[in-house]
């Protein structure tokens, strides 16, 4: 049996369970869950985890499915688009893009890293830290919910990036049976299946989704296949306990980057080392996961576990195949009660996680494996604990004091040929203490943290340079509410970063792997504000269902990243990410669904590519519009258009060294004009 066969196999379980019950959400309108629905232990409702993320003193958000509903609902740039802090700039149209918080991993538009991510609580990282963006699937997720740096110590992350979960549907969250498909530009077809119902105390759901594109440049095709299922099964009032499956097959075409002078020739040629060498990057990947929760009066126990299998084949300068077994378990402890006569929460957990990776390298001849140049084991170790407590102090004032700990290990051994061997231990304790205020209709927060990221195993084997752990201590302050028609939420942190892990191309060439530094010293700054403006007047406070609005929404990214007072960069801006990034879109919307407008994406000011600061991507704008209807049940539909102009302009770049102010071949080009068109049904 095939991976594809597997995947549609393993589907048949969870579809066989499909009931008739709905309760599905969508943007304009949630049906309401009668008595004999209860709502899953394992998986909170939308409207429960935002209240539960406004504890948070620091920058939070909940997004739920409806807003990258609304559109083609493909990359993490389609789903993060009105996410202020959160730069998700897709590499060629594709899954693949440069995914950054307050600057974590601003080097990287492949294999994400400085960000843990997780299902449902349950992490998807693999045990030395990187996450991979194909295994992400936005159309099997109710909601996604967001920590922006420090902020994520109550999920357990202690990365500088912070944390982002996908929730998933459920079978008492989601339609008995829905069906989506959406078509455009490049061949772009996305179709999905999914279905779920509740029967009893068992309930199941599943999403099968396919995805393809040829893509706007040469060299691009893309082919997604992925299974999202789980069942749960409420043992008592007081205990349910959720199995996962997640399949996924993906082949992705890599075209590589261009200079400028290539990319205002042709946008949609590949760079010739990619085709001569037929860079790709596919695997397959199959996850199974369990969440168990259990109330005992004041205190929530969450337990999971999960094991990962991937198979990777990665034809770049040279053929990379890994084979990687990765296992988690996991509990954490949430109680609310009372201490000293005041309100009080107390939240602290444990997770484990060990990944063993099975690793070789071969000579690529045409994206074909040649000579075996290189093997060898990777395992990673990790041993992390938080604990937070969160005190009432009266007058709508609390006190948030936590800390986390980890332990590290990254043990390589070397079989043939390539690097030497080494076996590296970390550990670090990161404190936090914050504060919130609360009124009716507004919080104002502050808080200091502590992050801390060892490398993964592509920093430490690059030129085995890269040694040392990142640490970092952050200040922030910031507000979020409403007042009459106006909605907000603005933050403002400072990042003082020690030995950051940074990729310094020296030579400039794409046939050898860039080499990452720890820099001695560089901070990270910036403001991540996001606004509604209901410009009829309408209030979101009195009436949140007006027979109609006009909305101004927006998402201000800035970021001010630089070397601090470095011997050979002084304060130069790291490169990478741009330091303004604004999304917005003018909306008319009614209760009954219908919605339309034009959206925006601006970068004003140039965008680094070299450390040097000798080069840099031009600043841009691009325009598009779109339409449809959104219904709980029956029939969905969009229709929109992006870069109306047919601009032509660089999404995001590479990284290098030093450029030495002449064109260099770092840039990736974004997509041209492009129409979509989306239709769902659901029942």
């Amino acid at each position: 049996m095939n991976f594809r066969s597997l995947i549609l196999f393993t589907s048949l379980p969870a579809a066989a369970l499909l009931a008739q019950d709905d309760a599905h959400f969508v943007q304009l309108e949630r049906l309401d869950v009668t008595a004999d629905r209860p709502l899953p232990l394992t998986v909170p409702s939308v409207e429960a985890a935002a209240e539960a993320l406004k504890l948070t003193p620091g920058g939070i958000e909940t997004i739920d499915a409806s807003r990258w509903l609304r559109g083609r609902a493909s990359t993490v740039d389609d789903t993060f688009a009105l996410s202020p802090g959160v730069i998700a700039l897709s590499r060629f149209g594709s899954d693949e893009a440069r995914l950054s918080i307050r600057g974590s991993g601003l080097q990287r538009t492949f294999h994400g890293r400085g960000i843990r991510v997780s299902q449902d609580g349950v992490p998807i990282n693999l045990a030395d830290g990187g996450f991979d963006m194909q295994a992400l699937e936005p159309l099997a997720a109710d909601y996604i919910n967001i920590w922006r740096g420090g902020n994520a110590l109550a999920s357990g992350a202690s990365t500088l990036g912070g944390a982002i979960d996908y929730v998933s549907r459920t079978g008492r969250h989601a339609s008995p049976f829905s069906a989506r498909i959406e078509m455009g530009a490049w061949n772009y077809l996305r179709a999905n299946l999914s279905g779920g119902g509740a029967s009893g105390d068992f309930d199941a759901y599943a999403s099968l989704t396919h995805q393809a594109q040829s893509g706007f440049r040469d060299h691009a095709k893309q082919s997604n296949l992925r299974l999202f299922a789980n069942t749960g099964w409420r043992i008592t009032k007081d205990w349910e306990t959720r199995f996962y499956l997640t399949a996924v097959r993906t082949d992705s075409e890599l075209p590589g980057n261009l200079t400028k002078a290539q990319l205002a020739a042709d946008a949609t040629q590949a760079a010739a080392g990619n085709l001569a060498l037929n860079q790709k990057r596919d695997f397959d990947l199959l996850r199974l996961a369990n969440k168990t929760t259990l109330s005992t009066g004041d205190t929530v126990w969450d337990f999971s576990a999960a094991w990962t299998y991937k198979d990777l084949d990665h034809p770049i300068f040279q053929v990379i195949d890994q084979l990687s077994n990765d296992l988690l378990l996991g509990v954490i402890a949430t109680h609310s009660g009372e201490f000293a006569g005041r309100a009080h929460r107390l939240r602290a957990g444990l997770l484990h996680t060990r990944g063993v990776t099975q690793a070789a390298n071969f000579a690529n001849i045409g994206g074909r494996r040649g000579a075996r140049l290189a093997a060898s084991d990777q395992t990673a170790i990790n041993t992390e604990g938080f604990v937070e407590s969160q005190l009432d102090l009266g007058r709508g004032i609390a006190l948030v004091l936590g800390a986390s700990a980890s332990d590290n290990r990254r043990k390589h051994d070397q079989t043939f040929g390539g690097n030497n061997d080494y076996a590296l231990r970390y550990d670090r304790v990161m404190p936090k203490v914050g504060l919130r205020w609360n009124s009716d209709d507004m919080q104002v927060f502050a808080n200091v943290s502590g992050s801390y990221e060892p490398p993964s195993f592509s920093e430490t084997l690059t030129l085995n340079t890269a040694r040392d752990a990142q640490t970092a201590t952050s200040w922030e302050i910031g507000t979020r509410g409403f007042r009459g028609p106006v909605r907000w939420d603005v933050t403002a942190y400072h990042a003082a970063l020690r030995h950051e892990l940074l990729t310094l191309d020296h030579d400039n060439n794409p046939a050898t792997a860039a080499a990452t530094i720890n820099a001695d010293a560089t901070s990270h700054a910036g403001v991540e504000a996001a606004f509604a403006v209901d410009l009829l007047g309408g209030s979101w406070g009195e009436d949140r269902n007006p027979s109609q609005r006009l909305v101004l929404r927006g998402a201000w990214t800035y970021g001010d990243f630089r070397f601090d007072d470095d011997p050979r960069y002084g304060d130069n801006t790291l490169a990478g990410l741009p330091p303004h990034l604004i999304r917005a879109e003018l909306t008319w919307e009614n209760r009954h669904g219908w919605y339309a407008g034009p959206t925006v994406q601006w970068a004003p000011r140039k965008t680094y590519i070299d450390f040097r600061n000798t080069y840099a991507a031009d600043g841009y704008a691009i325009y598009g519009f779109r339409l449809g209807r959104q219904s709980a049940k029956g029939v969905s539909w969009f229709a929109e258009v992006r870069n109306l102009s047919d601009q032509t302009y660089v999404a995001t770049t590479g990284v290098i060294e030093n450029a030495n102010g002449i064109d260099q071949a770092q840039f990736l080009p974004g997509d041209g004009r492009g129409f979509f068109a989306g239709i769902s049904f659901a029942y």
